[in-house]
């Protein structure tokens, strides 16, 4: 992928980037990237989600799923009563 270094970016600018890429859970380059595309036009990535909607995802399809397991620590690693492989 090619490389785009910008140089002398305003401080107000960087700031806004900054901010924008906190409020949207993207790194600079990211946000940057996703500014760029709408300038120019062409789709921009989806926002990764945030914490709060990942770990609703988590326990709604997840955890659900790992907890309905009777099978002890033991017979999920895969050992034996006598600790061995089985």
């Amino acid at each position: 992928m090619p490389t785009l270094v910008l140089r002398n970016v305003p401080t107000e600018l960087h700031g806004k980037l900054k901010a924008a890429a906190a409020a949207h859970h993207r790194s600079m380059t990211q946000e940057a990237i996703v500014a760029l595309s709408a300038a120019m036009g062409a789709s921009a990535p989806q926002a990764k989600p945030s914490t709060e909607a990942t770990l609703a995802w988590l326990d709604a399809m997840v955890w659900p799923r790992l907890t309905d397991d009777n099978r002890t620590p033991d017979q999920i690693v895969g050992y034996d009563v006598h600790g061995l492989p089985g």
